[in-house]
């Protein structure tokens, strides 16, 4: 059960983490257009731990321990991209790896 509830909180953070992405993204291009911001955008970065979040999720129902690890690092990573933004969905995340990660050490 505790595989499940990872594999759905890991998928709900990666959904709220790409939406995250795709705006903070488009903002900051749009930005850059009007000439307000000097910031750089990481659209393919954060895609990149968007889909290791998505491979974590998915792998925690048969390999928790790895997905819990994957978990861990795309909640870690997501701040780097989207700052401060990224309390929306890095909790999700860091959740499902917590539980991903207890499975892995009851069953053992």
């Amino acid at each position: 059960m505790s595989r499940l509830i990872a594999l759905i909180l890991g998928l709900i953070g990666v959904v709220i983490a790409f939406t995250i992405n795709l705006l903070y993204s488009s903002l900051h291009v749009l930005g850059s257009i009007a000439g307000f911001t000097a910031d750089s955008t990481h659209f393919f970065w954060g895609l990149f731990v968007v889909l290791i979040g998505l491979v974590g999720s998915i792998l925690a129902m048969f390999i928790p321990i790895a997905g819990a690890v994957l978990l861990l690092i795309a909640g870690i990573a997501f701040f780097f991209i989207a700052g401060w933004w990224a309390l929306l969905a890095s909790p999700f995340l860091l959740v499902g790896a917590v539980l991903a990660y207890n499975v892995s050490r009851v069953k053992n």
